[in-house]
C-alpha cells in the first residue's frame, strides 16, 4: 500500500472525520502532534508527510476511530501513531491548538519543543531544514540559544559534542533561509 503525502488540507479533513467517528461512538480525545505533521500543520505550508506522529488521550477509542478513517480512505492502519512517544520531552508549556472540534482537540508542539527534538535527532536533510525554520520561528539568532535550549530540555547524559555542531549547521541554514549569509558563522556565536 502506497502512503500518500499528506498536506495541511488533507489533515483538516482527516481530523474532522476522526472527530465525527469519535463523537458517534461517544468518545472525546486530545491529540498532541510532533514531527513532520506538526511542521505541515503549523510551521511550513509547503511541508508534506506520510503519517501523524502524536501522543493522544483515550488511546483505545482514538486508535479505533483512526482505523475507521484509514479503512474509508485506503490509508495504512498507522497513519495516526504514537511511535514518537519515546522521544517526547514531557509536557510542552506552549502547544498550539490547530483544530478544536466538539469532542477532539488537535494541538501541535511549540516551535521550541520541536526544535529541541530535531536538534537531538540530528538527521541531515529534511530535519535540518525543519530545524532551521523552527530556529527562525522561535526568534533565535545565535548558536548559543540553540545549545541552551538543548541544555534546558534534554538530559545532560544525552548531549554530545556533535549536538553543538548540529546547532551551528542549523543556525547557518536558518540565516540562509532568512536571506542572510555568514560564511564562517560570524554573528551566530552568542
Amino acid at each position: 500500500m502506497t502512503t500518500p503525502d499528506f498536506t495541511r488540507e488533507d489533515f483538516a479533513g482527516l481530523f474532522s472525520e476522526l472527530a465525527e467517528v469519535l463523537k458517534s461512538a461517544g468518545h472525546r480525545a486530545q491529540i498532541f502532534v510532533v514531527g513532520g505533521a506538526a511542521m505541515a500543520l503549523a510551521y511550513d505550508e509547503e511541508r508534506t508527510t506520510r503519517d501523524v506522529d502524536a501522543l493522544f488521550t483515550n488511546t483505545g477509542a482514538t486508535r479505533q476511530a483512526a482505523l475507521v478513517v484509514a479503512r474509508r480512505h485506503g490509508l495504512p492502519n498507522d497513519w495516526l501513531n504514537d511511535a514518537a512517544k519515546g522521544f517526547l520531552l514531557g509536557n510542552d508549556p506552549a502547544p498550539k491548538t490547530i483544530f478544536e472540534f466538539e469532542n477532539l482537540i488537535v494541538q501541535v508542539a511549540s516551535a521550541e519543543y520541536l526544535l529541541s527534538m530535531k536538534l537531538m535527532s540530528g538527521r541531515p536533510g529534511r530535519d535540518y531544514r525543519d530545524a532551521a525554520l523552527l530556529f527562525n520561528v522561535a526568534g533565535y539568532t545565535t548558536v548559543e540559544e540553540a545549545v541552551n535550549l538543548l541544555e534546558r530540555t534534554q538530559p545532560a547524559s544525552l548531549l554530545l559534542p556533535r549536538h553543538r555542531y548540529i546547532c551551528l549547521e542549523v543556525a547557518q541554514l536558518a540565516l540562509e533561509l532568512r536571506g542572510e549569509t555568514s560564511a564562517d558563522g560570524d554573528g551566530l556565536q552568542g
